[in-house]
């Protein structure tokens, strides 16, 4: 049980590093510049809601969408590693944004207006979540359907929270700030990847050890 616990704590703060909400905090405020207080903490709820069910979506969808297509679980984790490792760098070069698919240039408008596209989809739930999710959606009791969930339910109640306080303290939040957790995590965020691709790679290979 206390290995379980362990693991699903290192799958949410995994899930919550490949989401990315604190470094999405100024896309949040430059999306919802034009809505008043209350209509911000409602958009905040809006994203928090949108990345959980597309997480929810991937997760119980998206291996049965791949098997059909003949995709390995090793095959997929392979794979979800290396885009997660592509999203580390990213991070720890500063270009966690433009990774995403969010235009490089400051002066461009990453959001026109309050929609959940593509804040909540792709720039929140993106590629790298939807593979590591996908990787991870296995269960064969209820405490591991619970391991499952736990990561996905906290990720999008902690969006939430995470833009409804930027939404409040806008004023006050420093980029170098965001820019120092958003380093730090690209860091914890490609010794994951790595450990997700050895144990793909095992999967895929037995001949290198028990996966």
């Amino acid at each position: 049980m206390l290995t379980l616990a362990a693991l699903t704590l290192k799958k949410t703060i995994t899930l919550f590093a490949l989401v990315g909400p604190v470094s999405m905090i100024p896309v949040f405020l430059n999306a919802a510049q034009s809505l008043d207080p209350n209509g911000k903490v409602r958009f905040a709820r809006t994203i928090g809601v949108s990345v959980t069910v597309a997480l929810l979506i991937a997760t119980f969808l998206g291996m049965p969408l791949l098997s059909l297509l003949g995709v390995s679980m090793g095959a997929m984790q392979v794979g979800g590693a290396v885009i997660v490792l592509l999203l580390a760098i990213a991070m720890v070069l500063g270009k966690e944004t433009t990774f995403k698919g969010s235009p490089p240039s400051a002066d461009a408008p990453i959001v026109q207006d309050a929609s959940v596209v593509p804040l909540a989809v792709p720039l929140l739930a993106g590629p790298a979540a939807f593979s590591y999710v996908m990787a991870n959606a296995a269960w064969n009791s209820t405490a591991e359907l619970v391991s499952v969930l736990l990561p996905i339910l906290v990720t999008g109640l902690s969006c939430w929270l995470i833009f409804r306080t930027a939404s409040r303290a806008e004023r006050e939040i420093r980029q170098s700030t965001l820019d120092l957790v958003e380093r730090v995590g690209g860091f914890i965020l490609a010794a994951i990847a790595v450990e997700m691709m050895a144990t793909g790679l095992r999967s895929l290979f037995p001949v290198l050890g028990p996966a």
